[in-house]
């Protein structure tokens, strides 16, 4: 059996060596329906998703609905999935009463109303669809409210893909329970698979319910709070069902546009510099990471036997962590992705460091073209969403091939 995996992961924006992990997981999109757009005379073509509040009553019509066909375990997975989401919607409170409430201590009072100016801004200044989301707060009792789980071949990093009825297919599942998550890990890994699973701190069930602030995340500090959150708000501007690489690239691109504004209009100078260290360091050890991803395609792709191909894709990952060692020797990154690097990588980990990451640079490329006009933005990518995965792919690596202007 391969080395379990379990790395904490508690940052969506990469601070305080955190890297940049989901922060959206299949429980919450299972409850999503993705629109089909049939035109007269034209081929159905992916759409994104609608989003829009729903009730509790048909969130449990439509988990069970979908039960009776289901076998056991899967039936188990869905019963977990939808009593998670429930516990989070019955525990909600109003954040009025929590800022009046004696009991709740200062911090958590003060990143409330922090939360509450990011919100406001969001909708305001960059038209992201807040609604009712963040208006009230929940403490789930631990540092995360769900586990997610990757796998990969041995030699491969396409992510293996868990399918379900309505939200299509995604990269990763989603448990409510981290005893739930290492036991899954634990079948794939014994299947000969690469495997990851950790803690995440947030997610978004992209508009279907009112997403409530959470105890896993509101206490860290003000820029990442913020960070989060227009991560969040973001995926409710477009899903793509079965595409995690698309939605994930396009909220993180929307995170950082959005934080670079946000701390600009609190006139946080020395916050705005530090964002802007951190994120070239991000930079400099995502290259790291892309530099190792095509070796080990290569290495993959080719003819060599397993066993040469299982030392090669070892000396990669020696490799890279050699290289990062001396960027952080030589103080060019500080301790982003610290604890990324020192676990046991494989190729899950890459694998979904590249659902999140991918298509970022592309995203930004395309805004800064716009003059970061964000409305414009949101309506021509929602134009490319109703294209087909292979064309939008093409569309988003040729970005990809060109610079940022100045």
């Amino acid at each position: 059996m391969k080395a379990e995996w379990k790395i904490a992961l508690v940052s969506p924006a990469g601070y305080q060596g955190a890297p940049v992990w989901p922060t959206a997981i299949v429980g919450a999109k299972l409850l999503t329906v993705s629109e089909i757009d049939k035109k007269p005379g034209a081929k159905s073509q992916e759409k994104m998703a609608v989003s829009r509040p729903m009730s509790l009553a048909r969130a449990l019509v439509a988990a069970l609905l979908l039960m009776p066909v289901m076998g056991c375990s899967t039936l188990g997975y869905y019963q977990q999935a939808v009593s998670g989401q429930l516990q989070l919607i019955v525990n909600r409170r109003d954040l009025d009463a929590v800022l009046s409430d004696p009991e709740v201590r200062p911090v958590v009072k003060q990143k409330i109303l922090l939360a509450r100016r990011v919100s406001q801004f969001a909708e305001r200044e960059l038209g992201l669809p807040v609604e009712d989301t963040f208006s009230t707060y929940v403490d789930v009792g631990s540092p995360y409210v769900v586990w997610s789980v990757f796998a990969a071949s041995e030699f491969s990093l396409d992510l293996k893909k868990f399918c379900y009825p309505i939200a299509g297919c995604v990269s990763y599942k989603g448990y409510f329970s981290p005893n739930s998550a290492a036991q899954f890990s634990q079948s794939l890994a014994a299947q000969g698979l690469d495997v990851f699973y950790g803690g995440v701190a947030a997610y978004s069930t992209l508009g279907w319910f009112d997403d409530p602030l959470l105890n896993t995340f509101i206490e860290r500090d003000d820029t990442r709070l913020a960070g989060l959150l227009f991560h969040e708000l973001a995926h409710k501007i477009i899903y793509i069902p079965g595409d995690s690489r698309f939605n994930e690239s396009f909220a993180t691109a929307i995170e950082r546009a959005a934080l670079l504004r946000w701390l600009q209009s609190q006139q946080q100078g020395d916050a705005f510099e530090d964002y802007l260290v951190l994120e070239q360091q991000r930079s400099q050890v995502l290259a790291l990471i892309k530099s190792a991803k095509v070796e080990l395609t290569a290495i993959y792709a080719s003819t060599a036997t397993d066993a040469v191909k299982r030392q090669g894709k070892a000396q990669v990952f020696e490799a890279m962590r050699a290289r990062y060692k001396a960027l952080v020797t030589t103080g060019q990154v500080g301790r982003v992705f610290s604890e990324w690097m020192a676990s046991e990588i494989n190729n899950a980990g890459i694998g979904a460091l590249a659902d999140y990451n991918d298509w970022v640079a592309s995203f930004e490329v395309w805004l800064a073209n716009l003059d970061g006009n964000l409305p414009a933005f949101y309506r021509e990518v929602q134009q490319l969403a109703t294209l087909d995965r292979l064309e939008r792919d093409a569309f988003l690596n040729q970005l990809a091939a060109t610079r940022i202007p100045e």
